[in-house]
């Protein structure tokens, strides 16, 4: 009689071990079926608008969420199907971005580095400069005070003190915006220059202008550059002193507000 039980509770257990399982239906899709509304009929497979209430497991250890029939490991059917809420913040130099395939499978691509997607930062001169360059000579610089306006690259940092920008590694491309006036009398061609950041040294890229003399001496320009920086470096925001024009001393007042740089950081 021992020998009877346990070769029964074998049995049972066996059975209970191989059973397809169904909550709420008598007939389960899969091994485990929970139907939540408890529309699904006693035979055949649910139609759509039946299992868009259903949880369900297969064989393959596949899970649907409002599908009976899951392909992935977990393959969820619904409109707007997934929420996640309490997510921390990524980083947009290391982390990858996710996506969707056509079929709606969630896989990931490169970062936006990689990518190279470019994030901007934008400085601002706020406060006019009064005779900018006086005692200057040609192939010297002075700083240019800016404000930062916006700033959306990753680790790039700014000192307002010494008007100094901390670049991470990356590929950038750098924009130098200035308007200004020189009053003084046979002032007709100005001549500027940016000492753009290379590595571990500078390129200097000019632009000169020819424009009328005096107090009609309005000129402006954008000196432009792309430049790789493989290495955390410092860099101050300054303008130079062509040798191509003919503007020296006092006289020229660079402009508030118009005067700017754009940086654009493209890719690493």
């Amino acid at each position: 009689m021992k020998h009877y039980y346990s070769v029964l509770v074998l049995l049972i257990s066996c059975t209970y071990m191989y059973a397809q399982v169904g909550i709420y239906t008598s007939n389960p899709q899969g091994v485990f079926n929970i139907d939540a509304a408890k529309d699904n009929p006693t035979t055949g497979i649910p139609n759509a608008t039946q299992q868009a209430n259903d949880i369900a497991v297969t064989t393959s250890g596949n899970m649907g969420i409002g599908i009976t029939a899951p392909t992935n490991k977990l393959h969820v059917n619904g409109t707007d199907p997934l929420r996640l809420q309490g997510t921390t913040a990524g980083n947009t130099t290391t982390d990858p971005l996710m996506v969707l395939d056509t079929n709606g499978v969630v896989k990931t691509i490169g970062t936006l580095g990689a990518l190279s997607i470019p994030n901007p930062a934008v400085f601002r001169l706020e406060t006019a400069q009064t005779d900018f360059l006086n005692g200057v000579g040609a192939g010297g610089s002075s700083v240019v005070p800016m404000s930062i306006v916006k700033n959306s690259i990753p680790n790039m940092t700014y000192n307002t003190g010494t008007n100094t920008i901390t670049f991470p590694p990356g590929t950038y491309q750098m924009t130098m915006v200035y308007e200004a006036i020189h009053s003084n009398t046979g002032c007709t061609i100005s001549s500027y220059f940016v000492d753009f950041p290379l590595n571990t040294s500078t390129t200097r890229i000019h632009n000169t202008a020819a424009h009328s003399e005096g107090s009609l001496s309005n000129h402006g320009g954008t000196i432009t550059y792309a430049t790789t920086i493989t290495t955390t470096r410092t860099w101050p925001i300054q303008l130079g002193r062509g040798q191509s024009g003919n503007c020296t001393g006092t006289g020229m007042t660079l402009a508030a507000n118009s005067t700017q740089l754009l940086v654009f950081r493209i890719g690493d």
